[in-house]
């Protein structure tokens, strides 16, 4: 989590990034043999999703729209493909939404540009942004006060509740007013009207991602996603049938409590399958993002599980959270600031959680467990880079000795998060202690 720079960010920028139009439209021309053969997968992924029955009726209907979308939108000329996808993806939230709740959605994401791209001074847009937000708050908690349809939250938060953050951001940091397309493509994203979980995408990185390669290649890895979401999605099936018989009064035995824990922690496989979807959906559409999850299930240190198991929300807490509070206190000591840093991060984390489960859930009361699990998470981790700290580790070959090593560091982090991950997931503390203790009281 050692921090290099702080680089600013352009909000005006060609679609292409760090590629140049004319490479990006080259990246973009058509071949009819190789756009037959991601049809010809993306006709497969669909059966899949048709037999195992996966996600939800709403889901095929956007599998549909998107896979609809995606062979139009490769034939289109290049200047037509990012506006044709704004449109279907505002088009597509009818058709996801009830009519009311995609209307409001739409007209809150036009009515936030209008006030980010007025002449008013910066901090003034931004009061304004957050005027709304705490508007639409207290309608959240008082249902009666404004005409606003239930579904309308959810929706609502899993758009804006953490990409306005970053889009603020940037904005702070740039020259350039907003503009409406970049705009629209980062906020109205069709699946984003149907999963309302959602990976936190960053806005610089999806501009700078829009066709910087083959567009054949940026599919290709796309439909790689959906497929390995897809087998995640069926695993997490499984997880979920295995784990059901275990309720606490029944985990009677030992064995039975691992079984039990394990299966709790990868019930996250269901986020990942998630997330890798809809990133691979993004792919279809010249979007060339980064992987969401990587790996975390053999991380060999909580700093290098916090980097795998959720890559854009650590990103996104560095880049809002870590990068200011470490620079700011940088000149009182490398080490006293990244020490800041890292607890800036994980109270922010766990406050954004309860924030983010406000928008999707509705009104909840602080969770104990939740204070705990990020607590000791965030010292596991600040601990890690401390120790990491200037420590070099010469390159060399791999051997019978550190491979073993590397074994029992992957086992005690899998083994930690385990039971982290089964406290967190408990109703209470009282709860997951009776979890953990049953079995032992019920042979006594």
């Amino acid at each position: 989590m050692r921090p290099t720079a702080a680089g600013a960010t352009d909000l005006a920028a060609a679609p292409a990034g760090s590629s140049s139009p004319s490479a990006a439209e080259a990246h973009a021309t058509p071949d009819l043999r190789r756009f037959l053969v991601l049809s010809a997968q993306l006709g497969l992924l669909a059966v899949v999703f048709s037999l195992f029955n996966l996600e939800s009726a709403g889901f095929g209907k956007l599998l549909v729209g998107v896979f609809g979308i995606f062979a139009v939108h490769y034939w289109v000329p290049f200047r037509f493909k990012e506006p044709l996808w704004i449109l279907a993806s505002m088009g597509g939230a009818f058709w996801v939404l009830d009519p009311l709740p995609a209307a409001l959605v739409i007209a809150t994401g036009f009515a936030f540009f209008l006030i980010l791209r007025s002449p008013v001074a910066l901090v003034w847009r931004f009061l304004a942004i957050g005027a709304i937000f705490a508007m639409l708050a207290y309608s959240r908690v008082f249902t009666d006060r404004l005409p606003i349809p239930p579904a309308f939250y959810p929706v609502f938060g899993a758009i804006f509740m953490f990409r306005i953050v970053i889009y603020m951001y940037d904005l702070a940091h740039s020259s350039e007013p907003a503009q409406l397309l970049p705009f629209l493509s980062y906020f109205l994203i069709l699946p984003n009207f149907y999963f309302t979980l959602f990976p936190i995408i960053d806005f610089k990185t999806m501009r700078r991602s829009y066709y910087q390669r083959d567009i054949h290649e940026i599919a290709q890895q796309g439909i790689q996603w959906m497929m390995r979401g897809a087998i995640q999605l069926i695993l997490y099936r499984l997880v979920v049938y295995f784990k059901d018989p275990y309720l606490p009064d029944r985990v009677d035995s030992f064995p039975k409590l691992l079984l039990t824990m394990v299966l709790t922690y990868l019930t996250y496989i269901n986020v990942s399958g998630q997330f890798h979807f809809i990133v691979g959906m993004l792919h279809l559409f010249g979007y060339d993002l980064p992987e969401t999850n990587h790996k975390y299930l053999l991380a060999r240190s909580f700093t290098d599980f916090w980097r795998r198991a959720n890559i854009y929300w650590k990103d996104f807490m560095v880049k809002v959270i870590y990068f200011p509070v470490y620079f700011k206190l940088r000149k009182k000591g490398d080490k006293l600031a990244q020490v800041f840093a890292i607890i800036a991060v994980f109270a922010v984390t766990w406050a954004l959680h309860w924030y983010q489960s406000f928008w999707l859930v509705g009104p909840t009361t602080m969770s104990a467990n939740d204070v705990l699990f990020y607590t000791i998470l965030g010292l596991l981790v600040l601990i890690n880079v401390l120790l990491e700290t200037g420590r070099k580790r010469p390159k060399q070959a791999p051997t019978l000795g550190s491979r073993a090593i590397h074994a029992v560091q992957v086992l005690g982090v899998f083994t930690t998060v385990t039971i982290l991950w089964t406290f967190w997931s408990s109703p209470s503390i009282g709860a997951w202690y009776y979890l953990m203790t049953h079995w032992a009281r019920s042979h006594s």
